[in-house]
């Protein structure tokens, strides 16, 4: 096993210590060698920032769905409009 230090701002930064598997390094490397990112910190960092970003979009769509879910218990605006004028008609 190798270890990536993952570091970010230099003027706040913390230090973590990974351990991972030689092919997700080799990919890593890849990437950076690629051009993508100036270094493995700044891959990542950018790795980390999309997980997050995953995990509260994820958050977000549980929340949209608890939403929806309580909400298909009532009538929708076409129903309403529709009675209104079944009512109007008798």
């Amino acid at each position: 096993m190798r270890y990536i230090c993952i570091t970010g701002d230099i003027l706040s930064s913390v230090q973590v210590n990974v351990r991972t598997t030689p092919f997700l390094v080799d990919e890593l490397d890849k990437i950076v060698k690629a051009g993508y990112f100036r270094n493995r910190t700044e891959a990542v960092n950018e790795a980390i920032r999309l997980l997050v970003k995953r995990y509260e979009l994820a958050k977000i769509k549980t929340r949209i769905e608890s939403i929806r879910e309580d909400t298909e218990k009532y009538p929708g605006l076409s129903d309403i409009v529709e009675s209104i004028h079944s009512e109007e008609d008798k």
